[in-house]
């Protein structure tokens, strides 16, 4: 299952890695726009009004673009480092690989944060979404049916 995860998170690392290099790109071609308006308002091709409209349009697109690269950069980095965390989490659960007696300091040591979300009706039923946020990896997607093995190709005797 960590392994899974582990493939899941550094696939989703790699879009948000490309998100940001098209977000970045993005910012200095309008970085580009932005100079050519000015070059072509300052040579009386266009207007000062019209100037300032798109001027605006654009720097506000911008700031929106910069904003979500800053969202990006924050993301990236919590990610990677719990992609680099992985060898860390499977070194800790080995050592609790025969745990008999689940206790306060292993719960401490394996687990970073449980986080209990409001009950939810569903088909008239309460349903409460538990999220555990395990130490070094965060959350991990945990599958609630069990994988189905393939059929063996023997026959029975």
């Amino acid at each position: 299952m960590l392994m899974q995860d582990e493939a899941s998170r550094k696939a989703e690392l790699a879009q948000k890695r490309k998100a940001l290099s098209g977000a970045q790109k993005r910012i200095e071609d309008l970085d580009k726009i932005i100079q050519h308006l000015y070059e072509d308002n300052v040579l009386g091709k266009l207007s000062d009004l019209r100037f300032q409209k798109l001027s605006a349009q654009y720097e506000t697109e911008q700031a929106e673009i910069r904003q979500l690269s800053e969202t990006l950069e924050r993301e990236i980095a919590e990610e990677a480092e719990q992609v680099s965390d992985v060898g860390r989490f499977l070194q800790l659960a080995e050592r609790y690989s025969d745990i008999q007696e689940l206790d306060a300091a292993t719960v401490n040591e394996l687990i970073e944060k449980i986080v209990i979300h409001n009950p939810e009706k569903i088909d008239g039923r309460k349903h409460v979404t538990i999220e555990v946020y395990f130490t070094y990896v965060g959350k991990i997607q945990i599958p609630l049916q069990k994988p189905e093995l393939p059929a063996s190709t023997e026959k029975p005797a």
